[in-house]
């Protein structure tokens, strides 16, 4: 590991380096609103902890995602950036791109698998970006989305397999630590890794004492599969609700990363476990979250992280956008 003020990784690492994450940082203070890290006495006093939400559901978009779309666009030249871009999303990605391209003026489509739901697709055609449907899973939305751009000349922003997108995400954690410097515990939602590769980057700059735990989907285990074996394979299926981190591969740019600085084991939370965080965050804290956004609390609520008497632990909240249906059968119970 290099010394803090050269934090730098080499390609094998996909070339996120400090510098990338601090410009990073200026585009986003510049472009998006800070959201609020919010402690809930309630929940606190439950678990022994100070226990803090750092409220990305609240973020334009209602998701964290719109971050990485902002600093990908932002990093490519602006004469490339206006003949339009392509992504690929399981939802949040989509909207957050199409979203910054309504901003830009630019032309974008966004490819989503033909399960997303119907509260994230609208929301993306009602910004102005066209929408295509392709694939069962976000591995095969993806692949589309690049062949794409790749014919017809355009920006291809990826969702979580990016070094700029990593650089985005890192900004999370950076926030946390300005608003609670003593926060010793971050937990976050685990889909193609970026966040939690974010994550790692910031705590390793900027608070290396800091306790980073990733939590992924029981049915979708894709960088638990991964870590395993020590490179990215993919899934054959993803089973979740969870659609924000139901992916069926991480990312090879975060996956590295996470490989040479996670020091604790990925948590794995049932769908059943993620609808009992969500009922319980609406409930104590009146935050809406969507089941992925739900899952870093989930993991808590669950007892499956071990946690010492008064940590003070952040919990990622990284998305807002539930189905209405879903939403009413979980309050309903």
């Amino acid at each position: 590991m290099a010394e803090k003020s050269e934090l730098a990784f080499g390609v094998s690492l996909g070339q996120v380096t400090w510098q990338m994450v601090q410009k990073a940082k200026i585009w986003v203070s510049r472009n998006l609103p800070k959201t609020p890290m919010i402690e809930v006495a309630e929940i606190s006093n439950l678990l022994g902890l100070r226990l803090f939400f750092k409220a990305e559901n609240l973020q334009w978009t209602g998701a964290f995602k719109i971050r990485g779309g902002l600093v990908k666009l932002l990093s490519v030249p602006e004469e490339v950036r206006k003949r339009g871009v392509v992504c690929a999303s399981t939802g949040n990605h989509g909207k957050g791109i199409a979203f910054i391209a309504r901003r830009f003026g630019i032309p974008a489509w966004v490819v989503v698998p033909e399960r997303t739901p119907k509260v994230k697709t609208e929301a993306i055609k009602a910004m102005g970006a066209r929408l295509i449907r392709f694939g069962e899973t976000y591995a095969q939305a993806e692949d589309f989305a690049k062949a794409f751009a790749s014919e017809r000349g355009l920006v291809y922003a990826p969702s979580f397999d990016d070094p700029w997108v990593v650089a985005a995400q890192a900004t999370i954690a950076w926030e946390i630590l300005e608003d609670e410097p003593e926060v010793d515990t971050i937990i976050v939602p685990v889909g193609g890794g970026a966040l939690l590769a974010g994550t790692l980057i910031t705590a390793k700059q900027l608070k290396p004492s800091l306790r980073v735990i990733g939590v992924e989907a029981e049915g979708a285990p894709a960088l638990t599969t991964s870590l395993s074996v020590g490179e990215v394979v993919t899934l054959q299926q993803v089973n979740t609700l969870a659609e924000g981190i139901a992916v069926s591969r991480p990312g090879f740019v975060p996956f590295q990363i996470i490989l040479q600085l996670l020091e604790e084991p990925l948590v794995l939370v049932s769908d059943d476990e993620m609808k009992e965080a969500v009922g319980e965050i609406v409930r104590l804290s009146k935050l809406v979250p969507e089941l992925a956004g739900a899952a870093a609390f989930a993991a808590l609520l669950s007892g499956k992280i071990e946690i010492k008497p008064n940590a003070i632990v952040a919990c990622v909240i990284t998305g807002g956008n539930i189905d209405l249906n879903l939403l009413c059968e979980i309050l309903s119970k």
